[in-house]
């Protein structure tokens, strides 16, 4: 009867009870509700359909360009300078724009071997990391090669079990493990040693150290090379193998390892043989680590 809201004081009485018709209308207001309820959320996944839609096609047209060109005329935070729609560069992995330039110079003084984005604003700095897609487009053939050949020379320094080819003048390198003793370089093809770190195949590495004894004398490179292994054996960074006493440097990991000449399993930590003259679980002669729980040297890792 009366349109106007009820009074903030007004409560319903606890014996009120609605008749027919007002039931009634409760339920058509309820109903309704319920229908305004349910096209508010059928236009809201609408709305978020259309938007990812959008941007779909947006990136798939993205994908398909090596930069993404900016929309909106902007400034770049670098340089501060006026940035007009489609001569910036929106970054894919932040979204963050900068004029051409900046980001060509920022990627050239760059020295590592991921470049992040520039953007830091004093509160923010962000660090994800402009693609190769990007970098490549950006610079021009001469230092996109440059930046290629500075970026694997900072990987390579920065990885702890890095061997680089003997070869003169090759960029080849690789990432080592214990179980590998040879290093094919798929730059110059050539079959490197990681146990003598030199190239000497098809002479085996017994043939090769014996070579370096006869040649130090005569030879500067040999008498260099000599020098690294016995340098090697002083500092206990390498060792002679207990069976055809070749010289072999451990490179890392484990304590167990295994000759690359006569393939003698040893024991890094006692300097000797890994098994007894009873082979693989022979402790008589050889490493006793974890015989009675007990560790066969305070310094073994305990992994062998």
């Amino acid at each position: 009867m009366c349109s106007a809201g009820r009074p903030q004081e007004y409560h319903i009485p606890d014996d009120y009870v609605p008749d027919d018709r007002e039931r009634v209308r409760l339920q058509q207001a309820e109903f309704g509700e319920q229908l305004l309820l349910e096209e508010e959320e059928r236009q809201k996944r609408s709305a978020m359909e259309e938007r990812d839609r959008n941007f779909q096609q947006h990136m798939s047209v993205a994908l398909r360009q090596p930069l993404i060109a900016n929309q909106e005329e902007t400034e770049c935070p670098i340089c501060f300078d006026t940035i007009p729609v489609g001569e910036g560069v929106v970054l894919r992995e932040c979204l963050h724009i900068f004029c051409r330039e900046c980001l060509a110079e920022h990627i050239k003084a760059s020295q590592e071997p991921e470049v992040q984005c520039p953007y830091d604003n004093g509160d923010f700095q962000c660090h994800d990391v402009i693609t190769n897609q990007e970098i490549q487009e950006l610079l021009n053939d001469e230092d996109f090669q440059k930046y290629l050949q500075r970026s694997l020379a900072t990987a390579e320094s920065q990885e702890a079990n890095s061997f680089h080819c003997q070869t003169p003048n090759c960029h080849g390198w690789c990432i080592y493990d214990d179980e590998v003793n040879d290093f094919d370089c798929p730059v110059c093809q050539q079959r490197n040693c990681l146990t003598c770190k030199a190239i000497h195949f098809p002479v085996n590495c017994k043939e090769y150290q014996d070579d370096l004894k006869r040649n130090a004398a005569n030879d500067e490179a040999a008498k260099k090379t000599q020098e690294y292994l016995e340098q090697m054996l002083r500092t206990k960074d390498g060792m002679n193998c207990p069976t055809c006493g070749i010289i072999l440097v451990k490179k890392d990991g484990c304590d167990w390892m295994k000759c690359s000449m006569c393939k003698t399993e040893i024991c890094w930590a006692v300097r000797g043989p890994r098994w007894g003259p009873g082979g693989p679980g022979d402790t008589s002669g050889g490493c006793k680590c974890r015989v009675n729980n007990v560790r066969c040297d305070p310094q073994c890792k305990n992994c062998h």
